[in-house]
């Protein structure tokens, strides 16, 4: 029987691409190993036992992928993972120098700005709904009970923290394109 290991919310955890990277990486190194990545790996990512290995893993975002775009890869010896929404996951053995992906720092810098984008709409999503609840708290308050209120400011509350945790990725990931 084999041994597993399930990790809930890995990709919310670490949610730069090269901290995501360098964590299955250092999961590969202990033994731990994904077999395939799928639509829920954001949510739940289960591996399995193994033998260490060294790999490189690679987080490519992309929404709109074109149609030679897995091929490209694969002929240049990466393994195709799978997908988790509009994240594409690769990975490679290798023993001696740790391959690179994305060759130069333009490159680096495109994969960061599509995640920027990417959490850049969840962020101004939460900031909307803090928004629009604000407003109703403050001009709509009268017809509004005590109940319904402190759900509202429970609300506001918690999707002001969901921007500001955003915002604070959206800036770390901006620094990186600077290094």
């Amino acid at each position: 029987m084999k041994t597993k290991k399930i990790v809930f919310f890995p990709a919310f955890k670490r949610v730069v691409p090269s901290d995501f990277e360098n964590w299955l990486e250092d999961m590969a190194l202990n033994g731990w190993h994904i077999e395939r990545v799928r639509q829920w790996s954001s949510i739940i990512m289960i591996f399995i036992k193994g033998d260490p290995k060294k790999y490189r893993f690679v987080y490519d975002m992309r929404a709109i992928a074109s149609k030679d775009y897995v091929s490209t890869y694969e002929q240049f010896g990466w393994e195709y993972m799978g997908r988790m929404a509009s994240v594409y996951m690769w990975r490679m053995e290798y023993t001696d120098e740790r391959p690179e992906a994305f060759t130069d720092k333009d490159s680096i810098i495109s994969r960061n700005k599509r995640t920027i984008a990417a959490v850049s709409f969840s962020f101004s999503i939460f900031l909307l709904a803090a928004l629009a609840m604000s407003i109703a708290l403050i001009f709509f308050s009268d017809n509004i009970s005590v109940n319904d209120r402190m759900q509202l400011i429970i609300g506001v509350i918690f999707f002001i923290i969901l921007a500001i945790l955003l915002g604070t990725v959206m800036l770390y990931i901006h620094k990186g394109n600077k290094q």
